[in-house]
């Protein structure tokens, strides 16, 4: 059974800057990750090795250094996750990208499956160049 306790281990990585480590250890290679609204990352990413291709690298490729979170709620119901948290980093473009996030996770045994992101998509716009 999903607990909260578990849910804050696995993004305990996060709040470390440890991105990779999150999805190497953490993410299904088989995942379902949705990414919501209108931004240069939005879409479904139909594995991990999609996901860190596409959006993780556009990511990693406007920011400077690494991303941490700050985890400010986490709720657990059944096999479902919900985590509201935000980003401390800063674009390549100068500005800070401190961005509020809403994750939805799904996890089956210890992995997560499918993810369901939501945050600014104008900040997301404003740092990361189209994919």
């Amino acid at each position: 059974m999903l607990t909260k306790e578990y849910v804050k281990q696995v993004f305990s990585l996060l709040e470390q800057g440890d991105l990779d480590g999150y999805l190497q250890q953490y993410v299904d290679e088989q995942v379902q990750w949705t990414i919501t609204g209108t931004n240069v990352l939005a879409g479904t990413y139909h594995s991990r090795d999609e996901f860190v291709n596409r959006a993780i690298h556009a990511l990693k490729k406007a920011l400077e250094g690494d991303i941490k979170m700050q985890i400010h709620h986490v709720y657990v119901d059944g096999d479902t996750a919900i985590v509201e948290m935000q980003s401390i980093a800063k674009a390549k473009k100068g500005h800070p990208y401190d961005n509020q996030y809403v994750w939805i996770q799904r996890f089956v045994e210890g992995k997560i499956i499918e993810a369901r992101v939501y945050y600014d998509d104008v900040l997301v716009n404003q740092s990361i160049d189209p994919i």
